[in-house]
């Protein structure tokens, strides 16, 4: 369920994919804001920078009823994460570390990278997305039925398209992008573990980068940022991919009505100790990072952007 629209604020065209999807959307601050665990929310496109004040997001916070958002800022505060871009048009395998180029040339007889129509999405990508959402934690399966709702609500939504790696006539890999003011941003990718052997991902990432960036209409592309909490190796495979790093400022905002108290320094060394204890049972305590990041947050207060 989404809120009510100002009057002078359009819905963000991207909100209907998300909301069939099952998340809770505000279209605010010029961009697209989704739930993102049980207490905050997240700007969409996640490489997207938002010109904003801390009064304007305490006023998304309050109406979205979360405790804090995370967001990349035009501002230079918060702290400094890598966006993963490419802007080379002549971008190809001379672009891509040697070991990722080598799983690429190595299946590509057998690897067919192409647009896929949402119609065949809706039927053949329910299982490559069971499949990878079965091994990230804390992520539950997505019914088929939702998912064909998921689809039939992107066929209508312009610049937004699937992209897929088949092997051997079955959907291995896909990932959705959307191309507004001629960037091409990178929504989400899935692959099923099943088809690991033939490095499904790498196949699809290289060709549909090295098409996109070739486009008139697309001057760059990129696959979202490191996030707070960080993933990883996740950016280890965007840099072998040929996507180049760039620093982007992450901001983090908390509920005026509990900031001083939540971003204390004292506060957040006792949540970081009770984290070690909880373990992977964490859940709230999965926050302190987003705390760190609000503590070091200086936005203006209010006025211009």
């Amino acid at each position: 369920m989404s809120a009510a629209i100002p009057a002078d604020e359009a819905e963000h065209p991207l909100a209907p994919f998300y909301r069939a999807w099952g998340y809770r959307t505000w279209s605010r601050l010029g961009t697209l804001w989704i739930a993102s665990g049980r207490f905050s929310v997240i700007s969409v496109p996640c490489s997207y920078q938002v010109a904003t004040t801390r009064a304007a997001v305490e006023g998304l916070l309050r109406e979205t009823g979360r405790l804090a958002a995370q967001f990349p800022s035009t501002h230079d505060t918060g702290v400094a994460r890598n966006s993963y871009w490419v802007r080379d048009r002549n971008y190809g395998l001379g672009s891509l570390q040697r070991q990722f180029r080598q799983h690429v040339l190595q299946h590509r007889a057998r690897c067919v990278v192409r647009p896929v129509e949402w119609r065949e999405l809706a039927t053949q990508g329910h299982a490559v997305l069971r499949d990878a959402l079965a091994r990230q934690p804390g992520s539950g399966p997505i019914a088929p039925e939702t998912w064909t709702e998921c689809c039939r609500v992107a066929g209508g939504i312009l610049g937004l398209t699937a992209t897929g790696c088949v092997v051997d006539g079955d959907l291995a890999a896909f990932l959705l992008s959307w191309v507004s003011r001629r960037r091409c941003y990178v929504l989400m990718y899935y692959r099923s573990p099943r088809f690991d052997a033939f490095r499904p991902s790498h196949k699809l990432i290289a060709d549909f980068t090295s098409r996109t960036i070739r486009r008139d209409d697309v001057d760059a592309v990129t696959l979202g940022r490191d996030l707070v909490p960080a993933q990883g190796a996740v950016g280890d495979f965007k840099r072998h991919a040929g996507y180049r790093t760039e620093p982007i400022p992450v901001a983090a905002v908390v509920d005026p009505r509990y900031r001083a108290l939540l971003t204390h320094r004292w506060t957040r060394g006792a949540i970081r100790g009770l984290r070690r204890l909880a373990g992977r049972r964490g859940g709230p305590l999965e926050n302190v990072q987003l705390l760190d990041v609000a503590a070091l947050t200086r936005l203006p207060t209010t006025g211009e952007p």
